[in-house]
């Protein structure tokens, strides 16, 4: 059974594959991939200081949360979209996606390789006040700090989360404390498939 806690200062710092930033790499599978194009999934955190071009990423569904900074403007091939704070927003990592921001900004990104993997993100705000909320198991699931303090259990462990630590674990958690965090969810495609499969 898994139970890692990752500190934000621990996280590898990565160039962008177009050379326009630095990602901060959260957790990946396989732990060896190449980060360019090998992994199953893949989750980091994005520190962009302009607009410019996406990298291209053909084969990988992607998920973005903005996290700090003003909005950020997506321009696809057909479509425009604008991101606020705290809203997950899914896409194809193979088209053509150019970013406008007015300041610099953060944000969150979650890759699965298609066919293999699927990821659900949702972000939590948790209020205090002894309120304690349960988390279904994720194959991993990531609890990953963005505000705040949280506490996170699996039976006897736990661990504190400050924004931009990540609890790695195949175990259901449960989370209290005051703050935001992001709850990602990993699962292969076949598992999913056989769970809405009629019969």
């Amino acid at each position: 059974m898994t139970f890692e806690l990752r500190r934000s200062a621990e996280h590898v710092r990565r160039p962008w594959r177009n050379g326009g930033g630095m990602t901060a790499e959260v957790a990946a599978w396989p732990p060896d991939a190449d980060a360019a194009s090998a992994f199953d999934w893949r989750v980091s955190f994005a520190d962009v200081d302009g607009s410019g071009d996406f990298s291209l990423f053909p084969g990988v569904d992607r998920v973005i949360t903005l996290l700090d900074g003003p909005a950020m403007t997506l321009r696809f091939p057909r479509v425009t979209e604008v991101l606020e704070r705290f809203q997950p927003f899914a896409f194809d990592g193979g088209l053509s996606v150019a970013c406008t921001v007015a300041g610099p900004t953060r944000d969150l990104n979650v890759m699965t390789r298609r066919g293999r993997v699927r990821a659900d993100v949702e972000i939590l705000e948790l209020t205090g006040a002894g309120a304690v909320h349960d988390l279904d198991a994720g194959e991993p699931l990531l609890l990953i700090g963005l505000t705040g303090s949280i506490d996170a259990a699996a039976g006897q462990e736990a661990a504190p989360l400050l924004p931009g630590d990540v609890l790695v674990t195949d175990r259901p958690l449960t989370a209290a404390g005051s703050g935001r965090c992001a709850v990602v969810r990993i699962a292969p495609v076949d598992r999913l498939e056989s769970q809405t499969r009629p019969g």
